[in-house]
């Protein structure tokens, strides 16, 4: 068996229309449904009176374990900073009262590097530092969710933030689109991963309902996850083509088609 674990990303259910607040326990058995031993959540997700008792409840009912959470914004933007950091210091004490270990993915978008001035680029480091002390102090990982950056974008944070004060958690799909090529990413920054999202897609082209569909080969990704030793989460992450009509393609088949892949494909 691999020495890195398998869980789902909740996101694609929004797609669908899901308020993910109000049908959090649908959401959590059909994950289990499909067979995912593990699921990330992300912000909306917690957005009820009583998150915590549903959360625990659908956890222990399904059998699954919680990887963490997901959020974003623009660390850049120093105007911006106190609410997102008030928003970050709310939203990961509610992901602490789950127990420690749990990892928080972070996007930093809206701005690219080549757009940002100097004052910008030392506010985006300070940012990163902040957050990542933050919620190390209740026991939670942050990690650098990659979101389409060009490689200069994610090169800069990685150059300029430690490792051992934020580790990575990319998407392989979104690493694509934004011109760096995830297998070679995943060998030089192999020490530095905790965690990895992935979808299937077409090359030169775009995302698939489901694994399977396209040219990702998953084979290929487990022998490279082998021989770096990964050790983290594998995250499926699916999300609806461009344009695609989300009634045509039952949510609860994707996530299965998507878990049966990577058994046959990665022996998860």
């Amino acid at each position: 068996m691999p020495a890195y674990q398998l869980g789902t990303h909740i996101y694609v259910f929004s797609e669908y229309g899901y308020n993910q607040a109000e049908r959090l326990d649908e959401i959590f058995d059909t994950v289990a449904a499909a067979g995912y031993p593990a699921i990330e959540i992300f912000a909306p997700t917690l957005d009820r009176p009583d998150w915590y008792e549903t959360v625990s409840r659908a956890l222990e009912r399904n059998s699954l374990r919680l990887i963490g959470g997901s959020h974003g914004g623009s660390l850049w933007d120093a105007a911006r900073w106190d609410d997102l950091r008030a928003e970050m210091d709310a939203y990961s004490d509610k992901l602490a009262r789950f127990g420690p270990g749990l990892k928080c993915g972070f996007t930093c978008g809206g701005k690219k590097l080549a757009e940002r001035t100097d004052d910008e680029n030392a506010q985006m480091v300070r940012a990163w530092l902040e957050l990542s002390q933050m919620l190390r102090a209740k026991g939670i990982t942050l990690n650098y969710h990659t979101h389409g950056e060009p490689p200069e974008d994610i090169a800069f944070i990685l150059e300029h933030v430690p490792a051992d004060v934020l580790p990575l958690g990319p998407d392989l799909d979104w690493l694509r689109f934004g011109g760096t090529d995830p297998i070679p990413f995943l060998r030089a920054h192999a020490e530095r991963l905790v965690m990895l999202h992935a979808r299937d897609y077409w090359l030169g082209g775009t995302r698939t309902w489901a694994l399977g569909e396209g040219d990702a080969d998953y084979g290929e990704l487990a022998r490279v996850l082998d021989e770096i030793g990964f050790a983290g989460d594998f995250v499926v992450e699916l999300a609806i083509p461009p344009g695609s009509d989300p009634s045509t393609r039952p949510i609860a088949d994707i996530l299965r088609q998507s878990r049966e892949h990577v058994r046959m494909t990665m022996g998860l």
